[in-house]
């Protein structure tokens, strides 16, 4: 048992000095003779382990040895899209990869977009020693300068051409050709499903920006409602919006676990000041959770603000509530679409975005109006001292178990505070 032990520490240090190929020799030698003497679970086990390594060691083939603090990034154009792939390296641990999809006008060139790209993206963030690009890094000596200014150290822009630097700038590229195919791919579903929604409502004019809303309580606390939308791009997260209910509608008997009325504020909120002259932010249709009781409600708001223009469906669970068999509300008809229509998928995604979001904001409201509650029965516990706590132990659970030592280590709470923190916890 310890000479298998002091095996697998030695194994590990060969693990993290990247000495991948001799574990593999050393587990396929013991795969073969499992195998041989028909001890077929532990040649599976070790075949598998075999994969695991292999997949590393690929991932260490481009690692950058020399580098500690690094980012790469690889520019690709499609048609009239772009995609930039980055990776992030810091203190020589990898941070992760992302897939940026910039904004541009369709005649935009890789230069534009990147300089735009890179002036944004280091907007509030620290510029590291080197970035790694795959276009012409003389283009980018404006670029350079600014960063050095605003970061007060020297950050130089480089493409590579040649050795493992190379080699990440090709994967970065491979990464990103794959990922703005993928991109244009799930735009053209999405668009094919706009123009399957426009022939449902018969609409004269394309849709180009659909509004979905839903709701999220717990018997009727912290009650939010939120707006998510699409337009022609997808998922626009930057126009999603959080309501607060307030209850304060005019001349209503109400229950604060009463959905009609928190989805008749919430749109009554949004449309009583939307503005018609502002494509960009006007509805062309509005998709609720519910069956026919909430599209009516939602329909006597649009004609109280006489916005007919405005085309409404709700979707509501079918039989058995199985997804896949929703019924779609319309303003004279339901019906229900084939489990594989795109036109369903784009439905459902937009229903569960809105549930999802919902669901997030009201467990966000719920959580601060916790901390409030707890702390006000302290007394000289004030916002900042709250902020304090929160920063140094992350949650309430985390305060009420910190011993009195732990809760000492916050230097800009009096002790005598801390005390009649500690007591109030645990006394």
């Amino acid at each position: 048992m310890k000479k298998k032990y002091d095996e697998s520490i030695d194994d590990a240090k060969k693990f993290l000095k990247g000495n991948t190929k001799k574990i593999e020799k050393k587990l396929t030698s013991k795969m073969k003779f499992a195998s041989k003497n028909q001890m077929f679970e532990e040649a599976a086990r070790l075949r598998d382990r075999i994969k695991s390594v292999n997949q590393i060691q690929k991932y260490q083939s481009v690692y950058i040895k020399d580098m500690r603090n690094i980012d790469i990034f690889a520019i690709k154009l499609l048609g009239n899209k772009s995609c930039i792939h980055g990776k992030f390296y810091r203190n020589g641990s990898n941070y992760g990869n992302k897939s940026f999809f910039p904004s541009h006008d369709d005649t935009s060139e890789d230069i534009e977009i990147f300089e735009s790209f890179l002036y944004q993206f280091y907007a509030n963030k620290d510029v590291p020693p080197k970035i790694l690009v795959n276009i012409n890094q003389n283009l980018l000596r404006e670029v350079e300068i600014t960063l050095n200014k605003k970061n007060k150290s020297k950050t130089k822009i480089l493409k590579p051409k040649s050795g493992e630097k190379l080699q990440h700038i090709l994967l970065a590229e491979k990464n990103a050709l794959e990922s703005i195919k993928l991109k244009k791919s799930s735009l053209e579903n999405h668009n094919l499903a706009l123009n399957s929604l426009s022939r449902l409502l018969n609409r004269k004019v394309e849709i180009k920006r659909v509004e979905a809303y839903d709701n999220s309580h717990t018997f009727g606390k912290n009650s939010v409602g939120v707006m998510v939308v699409a337009d022609k791009e997808g998922l626009s997260p930057k126009h999603y919006r959080k309501f607060n209910i307030r209850y304060n509608l005019k001349n209503r008997d109400i229950s604060k676990v009463d959905d009609y009325y928190m989805m008749e504020e919430v749109l009554s909120r949004r449309l009583s000041k939307i503005d018609k002259k502002d494509n960009s932010l006007f509805p062309d249709v509005i998709i609720i959770d519910g069956g026919r009781g909430q599209f009516n409600s939602v329909s006597k708001i649009l004609n109280k603000y006489k916005l007919n223009e405005i085309d409404l469906l709700s979707v509501s669970k079918g039989p058995e509530r199985n997804a896949g068999r929703e019924i779609i509300h319309l303003e004279n008809k339901n019906l229900n679409l084939k489990p594989n229509d795109n036109l369903l998928n784009f439905i459902q995604r937009l229903r569960d975005e809105s549930h999802r979001f919902a669901i997030t904001a009201h467990r966000s409201k719920r959580s601060k109006n916790l901390i409030k509650s707890i702390f006000d029965e302290i007394k000289g516990i004030g916002p900042k001292r709250k902020r304090d706590l929160l920063l140094h132990f992350g949650t309430i659970e985390k305060i009420k178990s910190a011993s009195l030592k732990e809760l000492k280590q916050i230097k800009t709470i009096p002790l005598k505070k801390l005390e009649e923190l500690y007591e109030f916890f645990n006394g």
